[in-house]
């Protein structure tokens, strides 16, 4: 079975949509977020919470979506495909029906956030930043499992799935760019306060409006984006002993300790929290970075992330059908980790060099440059990545389990993101945070490869997995 028969055009463009879908859900929020309630001391711009509160906001978050992703994963494991009366919609499949509530629902969360009570700093902030960060990665976690669980089932071979890894790879990358890098442009462009200014001639001023009307666009754009997975892929559901199961709280217990019992998947778990951890740090301080030691301000971000979005798309579409035709997964993983862990280390020289804005910009850019070629393989590798421990863990106890154990990778993701929050805020807190004392933002670049670098060594001992064909049993598609 060919990887083109395995899945249609159709479903894999809805995959790279909900890939887009799933950027601006979230990389807006944790790359803007921090520097929207928190940010630079002295840049003119209002501060609604204390640098010293970012770190419970965003961790407890974090904390709560952790909590949820494999207790969803499990649970549309064991949903049934048929829609019984207690669905108010009927959808069949066991993820469509979570994929389609979650979405509606985590439009509401992604709008609100942008709107603190309050234009001061002050602890009412706190408590609702907090809770709608909380509610929206909440629900973020009941379209996002068992999105990502569909995936596996969509492709199972290791042609279809990194077919499939390319596919959902255009999106990461389109979705990085929209949601992480074109907002430098929008806030400038979308802040009547700042047009008004510089209409005038005056000193820039700044207003929450910019970052309100991002939200609005990205939140709606991201409903359109799992709405289309809802309607245009079909599930296959292959019928296993784990469909037996009647879902409980001993049954959501036992699948997610037993995930922890593959040997294989806490590598993998171990790797990508450690690397996520270093790797997200400098992406949370890039905006500050970009302030404070390239003398620019949002828009710079934007520009400086160009050659990344490049290179990591053309790694993605050219660069890994190749690797993949004789090179293990693991060893591709090793070279990516790599390049980041050697690179990362560099925010600060160029930060500190004695030149000219140009010329730390176009370093900059080169930087990002190289990274782009790591991300690029990284969005590929996922997909099959994960679905060789399913495989794996299939293999070793005849049970399909794909969304605990996307469920419990998320885990991994999310405590690499929590992680990385509490690395770039200590940096910041403890060694500066302003326009007079960068210190901290600038060292955040030499740590964040230092704890990278710990990830690295646990995938140069992570296994090289024999690749299984594709099951033969009963494949039941569905029937809407």
């Amino acid at each position: 079975m060919t990887a083109q028969k395995e899945f249609t055009r159709l479903e894999g463009l809805a995959f790279c949509l909900s890939a887009i879908g799933v950027q601006l859900s979230t990389e807006y929020i944790a790359q803007w977020g921090p520097y929207f309630y928190s940010p630079t001391e002295g840049g003119g711009r209002t501060v609604y919470v204390g640098i010293a509160l970012i770190l419970p906001m965003f961790v407890m978050g974090r904390l709560t979506d952790a909590i949820t992703d494999p207790l969803i994963g499990v649970w549309s494991d064991k949903t049934k495909p048929r829609p019984g009366w207690l669905r108010l919609l009927p959808i069949h499949g066991r993820r469509r029906p979570f994929i389609f509530w979650g979405s509606v629902l985590m439009t509401f969360t992604a709008i609100g956030l942008w709107f603190p009570p309050l234009s001061r700093p002050s602890f009412i902030n706190f408590l609702f930043g907090t809770l709608m960060l909380s509610l929206h990665l909440t629900f973020l976690t009941i379209a996002l499992v068992p999105l990502l669980g569909l995936a596996p089932e969509v492709a199972r071979s290791t042609q279809a799935r990194v077919k499939l890894g390319q596919w959902i790879a255009v999106g990461m990358i389109v979705g990085l760019a929209m949601a992480a890098v074109l907002p430098g442009v929008l806030l400038t462009t979308l802040d009547p306060a700042r047009r008004a200014a510089e209409a005038a001639g005056n000193a820039p001023a700044f207003s929450p409006v910019g970052y309100q009307r991002t939200a609005i666009l990205f939140a709606l754009l991201s409903l359109a984006a799992f709405q289309f997975v809802v309607w245009a892929v079909k599930e296959r559901f292959h019928e296993t002993p784990s469909q037996e199961t009647p879902l409980s709280v001993r049954t959501v217990a036992h699948d997610m300790r037993s995930t922890l019992s593959n040997s294989v998947f806490v590598k993998y778990v171990a790797a990508f929290s450690l690397f996520s951890t270093g790797y997200l740090a400098t992406q949370r301080v890039l905006p500050n970075w970009a302030e404070t030691g390239l003398g620019g301000d949002e828009s710079t971000v934007t520009f400086m992330m160009l050659p990344f979005i490049a290179s990591a798309l053309l790694t993605a579409f050219f660069v890994m059908p190749v690797l993949a035709r004789f090179m293990p997964t693991k060893w591709q993983l090793f070279i990516s980790f790599a390049i980041i862990v050697a690179v990362l280390p560099l925010m600060y020289p160029i930060a500190r060099l004695d030149a000219e804005p140009t010329t730390k910009f176009l370093l900059g850019g080169t930087l990002f440059l190289i990274c782009g070629v790591a991300q690029g393989m990284q969005y590929v590798l996922y997909t099959p990545l994960l679905g060789e421990i399913i495989d794996l863990d299939e293999q070793q106890t005849g049970r399909r389990r794909e969304g605990a154990y996307n469920g419990m990778s998320g885990v991994a993701f999310k405590a690499g993101q929590a992680g990385s929050i509490a690395l770039s805020n200590f940096c910041m807190s403890t060694f500066g945070n302003s326009v007079t004392n960068p210190a901290g933002i600038l060292l955040v670049g030499p740590a964040a490869g230092a704890v990278a670098f710990l990830g690295l060594l646990v995938v140069w001992r992570y296994p090289v997995l024999q690749q299984s064909p594709p099951p033969t049993g009963t494949d039941v598609r569905d029937p809407s």
